[in-house]
């Protein structure tokens, strides 16, 4: 499938106004109108790994919550059970903190918009206001 078809599906699937952007060797950088609830965009990068193409955060999405929460409070209690159940809701893996989804079957729009979605839930963890 080539880069122009997978952002079409992006588009068809998820928004309008997703873009893609080449940044390096099968590797592009993935632009969507979805952001955490500080107004940051969530960040994602699509990109060939094995034969197969993954949606991959590159562990910026732990880097932004921990800006405002420590990483010992973001990994325990509810927030721990959030993050849990959004990665869970949407097979998502935790590699090692960056976050990533393998697109199966060439449904790269199905895969974007869940990728997002978990990404985006993640982020609730800010508005918990527990200690």
């Amino acid at each position: 499938m080539s880069i122009k078809s997978i952002e079409q599906d992006f588009i068809d699937k998820v928004s309008a106004k997703v873009r893609v952007v080449p940044d390096g060797e099968d590797r592009f950088r993935v632009f969507t109108p979805f952001m955490f609830d500080d107004g940051d965009h969530i960040s994602i990068v699509l990109k060939k790994e094995q034969g197969g193409w993954v949606l991959s955060d590159e562990g910026h999405t732990y880097m932004h919550l921990t800006y405002d929460i420590s990483e010992k409070k973001l990994f325990s209690g509810t927030r721990n059970q959030i993050i849990s159940n959004a990665l869970e809701t949407f097979n998502v893996k935790d590699r090692f903190g960056e976050l990533i989804l393998r697109v199966e079957e060439d449904r790269f729009g199905d895969a974007l918009y869940s990728f997002a979605q978990a990404l985006v839930r993640m982020g609730g963890v800010l508005c918990l206001k527990v200690g």
